[in-house]
């Protein structure tokens, strides 16, 4: 069953217009605390530590769909692999751009932070726009402007130095950035789904799996992959973020069952059994290590899922059964065009810093007018992605 299912559109939507309010809302000050990721060590979270989890219980779900539309197109499992390894590796290659960019020393490269990181964000959208079928010269002109892209990144990766003027650095991992981690679980969970086979009953069993591996990082049990664990931290940026994309895979097939096996009122149950699952297990799971974002852990990992879980059942409910779908219409270019969406306010940043304005942090960077910033922010961003969409601006990855 390869139907459009609209709710998923609208969740990807909402998603993505909530991660671009609470990137703009990060630098507001004044603002109550429930408007912030929890503070280190509080054991809690608030709607701000919710919104990840929310695109990565997203990404889960696009797995199932997109590698079943790739197997009726004819694909190979060899090209799903792949497939599969080409759009990881480019999230983390992303990911480690994004995350260095901000330690750029602009001395050292001979361009400012800002400068590099438009030119960046152009030649990204270069590459990995979905250019529209053509023959003859425009087909030679699309791949003209992709390999122009694959050039800029990379002599902006050549020329890039951090660090002192003295000694400067080059990029490192640190901790991969939005898209880097999104790239790891889409890595790990796309994994889990090709192996199976997209058995549900496999991929059901792998969820407590996740939290096994962030039990065993934390107790010493990996010890031995020492390599391993210091370039990519396992418990967290696998264990407990695929947790919550598995989730999200599960709740796919729920949707991908047969017609007339399974009622679209029983997978709203299932979804809401599996919420409740998931909540209890983060329950008994909080005592070890508590709720925390930062640290990725099993309950924050579980809560998150089961939030979505139930999330996803509502807007499953009204959407795709009471066909209500006007209010969220809005959001919906965000959810066509999600990674231009991401990217569109650092560019936006980047040109302030170009420009040399600064009253966007000066003058609007407080309190309930910071919080008004951010919400016109956002829906100006929706509406510029769906206006460059029209214009042929869609990245793909």
């Amino acid at each position: 069953m390869n139907k459009r299912i609209a709710s998923i559109d609208v969740f990807r939507g909402l998603t993505i217009l909530a991660m671009v309010f609470v990137n703009d809302l990060a630098s507001v000050t004044d603002i109550p605390i429930w408007m912030k990721h929890a503070a280190e060590g509080t054991d809690s979270m608030t709607f701000v530590d919710l919104v990840f989890p929310a695109f990565l219980f997203i990404v889960g779900m696009s797995v199932p769909f997109a590698f079943s539309r790739r197997m009726e197109r004819g694909e190979t499992h060899r090209q799903l692999w792949i497939h599969l390894l080409v759009r990881a590796g480019g999230l983390v290659l992303l990911g480690v751009l994004m995350v260095n960019m901000h330690d750029l020393n602009p001395d050292a490269t001979g361009m400012s932070r800002s400068t590099w990181m438009v030119l960046m964000f152009l030649c990204v959208i270069l590459v990995w726009n979905q250019y529209p079928p053509a023959a003859g010269i425009r087909s030679y002109l699309f791949l003209l402007l992709r390999i122009t892209g694959l050039v800029g990144l990379c002599v902006l990766a050549g020329v890039f130095r951090s660090g002192e003027l003295a000694s400067p650095g080059w990029m490192h991992t640190r901790w991969w950035g939005i898209l880097g981690l999104i790239g790891w679980t889409y890595l790990a969970c796309g994994s889990v789904y090709l192996l199976s086979r997209g058995s549900l009953s496999v991929i059901i069993g792998s969820l407590p799996l996740w939290s096994a591996l962030y039990v065993g990082d934390q107790t010493g049990a990996l010890a031995f992959l020492g390599p391993v664990r210091d370039l990519l931290w396992l418990g967290g940026h696998v264990g407990g973020h695929a947790s919550i994309a598995t989730a999200g895979m599960i709740v796919a097939l729920f949707l991908r069952s047969t017609p007339g096996t399974i009622s679209a009122r029983q997978r709203i149950a299932w979804m809401i059994i599996l919420g409740l699952f998931l909540g209890i297990g983060g329950s008994l799971l909080r005592p070890l290590y508590g709720i925390s974002k930062n640290m990725a852990t099993p309950a924050w990992s579980l809560y998150s899922a089961s939030i979505c879980c139930f999330l996803y059942a509502g807007l499953y409910w009204l959407v795709d059964l009471k066909k209500i779908r006007a209010p969220f219409v809005f959001a919906e270019p965000a959810g066509s065009n999600p990674l231009l969406a991401y990217i569109l306010p650092d560019i936006f940043y980047g040109l302030l810093g170009i420009l040399g304005i600064t009253f966007w942090s000066d003058e609007l960077g407080a309190g309930s007018l910071g919080i008004l910033r951010a919400v016109l922010f956002s829906y100006a961003i929706v509406r510029l992605t769906g206006m460059l969409g029209g214009w042929g601006v869609r990245l793909r990855l």
